[in-house]
């Protein structure tokens, strides 16, 4: 018989053993009463995998909420949309992009194996380091997901220091092009603030702010310094002299 098998992201796990290892051992400081711990914010995603019976491979990785009913949660106007490639026999992928178009569940049923862990890594992206996922799927470009995550293009996405060049490239944009000035990122923020949906000529204007800032050249010259360092685990990507 086939056998089930969950495994679930260990971020709560680590939050408890930060609290009650102290008890155990007397090296560690002493935590404080429990009463004013305040509920902790979790940040990463639920994880499931199971192989069911009949030998289908089941994952599925979720926001850290309280569970709601798939029918509940589309009636919620910021609920985003569906992108789904393929059934229960050739291969069933789904993907819930938010009202900010990042990836916020991934599901997947099929029964051929798949990479687990790579597709995990999906969590939270927006669509764009998908390699502009949304206007490929909508122009009937992808049929399958599967095929899709494993294409040359893709291999950025596994990398272990991606997150870190991401949040490395979010810093670059937070620094403003003089002293007292907003800086790009606080300009969106603010815009998104005041409205999801920014205007077509808005958006251009940005992107003509952004072209000739320095935030640009300190994005671009980090990106060519991590493709150079990592160049032995990503040959696809052209460098800086190739760009």
């Amino acid at each position: 018989s086939s056998g089930i098998n969950a495994e679930y992201g260990g971020e709560v796990a680590e939050r408890l053993a930060h609290i009650i290892l102290p008890l155990f051992d007397p090296s560690f400081p002493t935590p404080a009463p429990i009463e004013t711990y305040e509920i902790p914010k979790l940040v990463k995603p639920k994880t499931v995998f199971a192989i069911l019976p009949g030998g289908y491979h089941y994952l599925h990785v979720a926001r850290p909420q309280p569970l709601v009913d798939l029918e509940t949660a589309m009636l919620d106007p910021n609920y985003g949309r569906e992108l789904i490639t393929g059934d229960k026999d050739s291969g069933y992928f789904r993907l819930h992009l938010n009202q900010y178009h990042s990836v916020e569940t991934v599901t997947c049923l099929a029964k051929s194996a798949f990479d687990v862990s790579n597709i995990c890594q999906l969590y939270g992206l927006h669509q764009q380091f998908m390699n502009s996922l949304e206007e490929r799927f909508d122009s009937g470009l992808i049929s399958d997901f599967f095929a899709y995550f494993k294409e040359p293009w893709s291999l950025l996405l596994y990398h272990d220091r991606f997150s870190e060049l991401r949040s490395e490239i979010m810093e670059l944009l937070c620094q403003p092009n003089q002293p007292g000035e907003e800086s790009l990122s606080e300009k969106v923020c603010q815009m998104v603030d005041e409205d999801l949906t920014v205007e077509e000529k808005t958006k251009t204007a940005l992107l003509q702010e952004y072209s000739t800032s320095l935030a640009k050249t300190a994005v671009e010259n980090r990106l060519f310094s991590y493709l150079s360092y990592n160049k032995y685990h990503l040959p696809h990507y052209a460098g800086q002299n190739m760009a």
